[in-house]
C-alpha cells in the first residue's frame, strides 16, 4: 500500500512525507502540531481565551472591513509563517514584482498590471523605467479614445441600446464583474457578454438585439483567439443577413496586437490597444473593460483604479504582521496544508456580485493550481485549493447543509455591503441579517442539550434530535464594503491578487503562467477536423477518446 500510494503521488506531483520541503522542516513540524491542536480545541475556544481576539484579527482598510477571527488565526500561527515568510524571502519578491524583475520565469516576463492603476508605481524604482511611460501612455490613450468613441456614438443616427462583448476568460471575466457591480438601475443600454462558442448562448443574445443599435466589442489580447474570432464571424454574418454592408464598421477591438485586428478588417479608428504586459486575469484594469466604461463612465472608472491602488500601497508598505493579504494567504496555505483541507468557499450577500466567485475562480487557480515549483521540480506541498461559492440567500438552501454538517472542513469567505443602491431597507437588512447569522452558525454550532431545550415538547424522536446537532467550530472570514463605491470594488479586487500572490510565494511557485489551459486547446485543435470530417478511426488518441468520436460521426 505505502508502495502504491508513493507512486500514485509521483504520479500526479502529490507531496509524500519522504519529500522534501521549500518550508524548513521545523516549522513544518510546528504547524502540524499546531494544526491537531487547533482541530480538536477549535475556534470557539479562542474567543473564550482572548477578549481582544476581534479586535486583533480585524482590519479596517478604508472602505473595506476584515474580520478573520472566525478563523483559526493565532499569534503561534502569525509567527511561524513570519518565519516561513522571512525563509522564503517574501518581502523580497514581493520588491521583485513591483520594480518589474521577470517573476513570471517561464515566459520570462514582468507582471505590471499595477502600474495601470497607479502610474508612479508608489516611488519604487523599476528595473527598466521606460515601462513607467508605457504605463502612463497607456492611461492616457484609453482616456482619449473613450472620448473619440463616446462622441462617435453620440453622432450615430440610432442611438445604441446594445453592446455585445466579446471575449473568453479575462478578456470577459473582469468587465462582467465591474458592470454588474457597478451598472446603474435603468440605464438605457445594456451590455451582453459572450465568451462560449456554445452558440446556444449567442443566438439568444442577438435575438435581444437590432443591428441599427447595436455596438460589437472584440477582446482578445492576441486577436487570433479561435473562439472569440468564431464568434465575432457569426455576429457580423448576423448584420450582413440583416442589410448591413459594412459591418466591421460597428465592431470596435481591444487588442494588445493592433495589427492583427487590422488585418482581421477593423480600421485602425476601431481598435483599442492595451500593453503586452498585461495578463489576461489581470486585465480589468485596462482598456479590456471599454465595454463596462461606456456606461459607468470613465469617472467611475478612475476611481476603480484608485481603490485598487490603494490597496496596493497596503500590500506593498504594511508589514507582513499586519498585512491583510498576507493574513488572508497564509491562512489558505495552512488549511491546505496542515488541516486536510481541499476547497474554500465564497458567498456574496449581494446580487451585484454575481460574477465574482467566477472571477476569482480563475484567478486563484489559473494562478495558483500549479503541480510545478519555479525551478521545475514537483511541488512540494498542496498549492491552490478548489474556489467555488455562490450569490446571497439562494446557496443557504443548497450547499450550506454540507457547510454546517459535512465531513469536509470548508473554509467560507461571507462578502457583506453595509448600504444598499436601493429603497428597501427591509430586504437589505433580511440578507445581511442571514450572512451575519450564517457566520455565527459555523462558529457556534448546536449541542443535543440546545436542541432538547428548543424541540423538547415537540415530540421529535431521538434520531431527530441528533439529527438536529451541528459540530460548530467552522472557519469563516467575513469582508465588508461600507458600500459598494468604484474605489471598494477595486481595493476588493486588488485585496484578492495580492492574496493570491503571496500564496504563490509561500508555495514557490510561478502565479503567472497557464500552461495547464494549452494541452487541451492544441488537442481541440486537432480533434475539431476529425468531427468536420466525420472521421473516427486510427486517430491517435486514445480508444475513449475514438469511441467518443465514433459517437459523434456515425450516421
Amino acid at each position: 500500500m505505502r508502495y502504491f500510494f508513493r507512486n500514485l503521488c509521483n504520479k500526479f506531483n502529490m507531496p509524500t512525507n519522504t519529500m522534501k520541503s521549500s518550508v524548513p522542516e521545523h516549522l513544518k513540524d510546528s504547524l502540524t502540531a499546531l494544526a491537531q491542536t487547533d482541530l480538536t480545541a477549535g475556534i470557539q475556544r479562542k474567543f473564550d481565551n482572548d477578549n481582544a481576539r476581534v479586535e486583533k484579527h480585524s482590519f479596517q482598510f478604508r472602505e473595506l472591513y476584515f474580520d478573520l477571527s472566525k478563523t483559526h488565526i493565532s499569534d503561534p500561527l502569525v509567527e511561524r509563517y513570519l518565519e516561513i515568510a522571512e525563509s522564503q524571502k517574501i518581502e523580497q519578491a514581493r520588491e521583485d514584482f513591483l520594480s518589474g524583475d521577470l517573476i513570471n520565469n517561464t515566459e520570462q516576463r514582468s507582471v505590471l498590471h499595477t502600474l495601470l492603476r497607479d502610474t508612479e508605481n508608489q516611488g519604487i524604482t523599476m528595473q527598466q523605467p521606460v515601462v513607467l511611460d508605457q504605463a502612463q501612455d497607456a492611461r492616457a490613450q484609453f482616456t482619449e479614445q473613450y472620448k473619440e468613441i463616446e462622441q462617435s456614438l453620440a453622432r450615430r443616427e440610432t442611438p445604441i441600446k446594445d453592446i455585445i462583448h466579446v471575449g473568453i476568460g479575462g478578456s470577459s471575466l473582469g468587465t462582467q464583474l465591474l458592470y454588474e457591480a457597478l451598472q446603474v438601475i435603468g440605464e438605457r443600454r445594456r451590455i451582453h457578454f459572450i465568451g462560449n462558442i456554445d452558440a446556444h448562448q449567442l443566438v439568444s443574445v442577438l435575438d435581444q438585439c437590432d443591428v441599427s443599435s447595436t455596438l460589437v466589442i472584440g477582446v482578445s489580447k492576441t486577436f487570433t483567439t479561435a473562439e472569440t474570432l468564431q464568434n465575432l464571424d457569426s455576429i457580423a454574418n448576423w448584420f450582413k443577413s440583416n442589410g448591413v454592408d459594412k459591418p466591421l464598421d460597428n465592431f470596435y477591438g481591444v487588442t494588445a496586437n493592433p495589427t492583427q485586428a487590422n488585418q482581421y478588417g477593423l480600421a485602425s479608428s476601431n481598435v483599442v490597444s492595451f500593453p503586452v504586459w498585461v495578463g489576461g486575469r489581470y486585465s480589468v484594469w485596462s482598456s479590456v473593460s471599454l465595454s463596462a466604461v461606456l456606461l459607468l463612465g470613465k469617472e467611475k472608472f478612475d476611481e476603480f483604479l484608485e481603490g485598487a491602488a490603494e490597496m496596493d500601497r497596503h500590500f506593498y508598505t504594511a508589514p507582513l504582521a499586519k498585512n491583510v493579504c498576507f493574513k488572508a494567504a497564509m491562512l489558505d496555505h495552512y488549511y491546505a496544508n496542515h488541516m486536510g483541507v481541499g476547497a474554500k468557499a465564497i458567498f456574496a450577500y449581494d446580487y451585484r456580485f454575481r460574477s465574482l466567485v467566477d472571477y476569482l475562480q480563475q484567478l486563484e487557480t489559473e494562478s495558483n493550481g500549479k503541480d510545478k515549483q519555479r525551478d521545475g521540480h514537483p511541488v512540494d506541498q498542496k498549492t491552490s485549493m478548489v474556489v467555488w461559492g455562490g450569490v446571497g440567500t439562494d446557496v443557504q438552501h443548497s450547499v450550506f447543509q454540507m457547510l454546517h454538517q459535512g465531513t469536509s472542513i470548508i473554509p467560507a469567505e461571507f462578502i457583506l455591503v453595509k448600504k444598499p443602491d436601493h429603497g428597501l431597507q427591509e430586504h437589505h437588512n433580511e440578507l445581511l441579517a442571514n450572512g451575519i447569522a450564517q457566520t455565527a452558525a459555523l462558529l457556534s454550532g448546536q449541542t443535543l442539550e440546545t436542541v432538547k431545550e428548543l424541540h423538547g415538547d415537540e415530540g421529535l424522536s431521538d434520531e431527530a434530535m441528533k439529527a438536529k446537532v451541528f459540530s460548530g467550530d467552522r472557519p469563516s472570514m467575513t469582508i465588508m464594503l461600507d458600500k459598494l463605491s468604484p474605489s471598494a470594488l477595486g481595493g476588493l479586487l486588488a485585496f484578492y491578487e495580492h492574496r493570491v500572490f503571496f500564496g504563490g510565494v509561500l508555495t514557490n511557485i510561478n502565479s503567472f503562467d497557464q500552461m495547464g489551459v494549452e494541452l487541451g486547446k492544441r488537442l481541440a485543435k486537432k480533434v475539431r477536423p476529425l468531427i468536420d470530417r466525420g472521421e473516427a478511426n486510427d486517430t491517435g488518441f486514445d480508444a475513449s477518446t475514438e469511441g467518443l468520436l465514433k459517437k459523434l460521426t456515425e450516421k
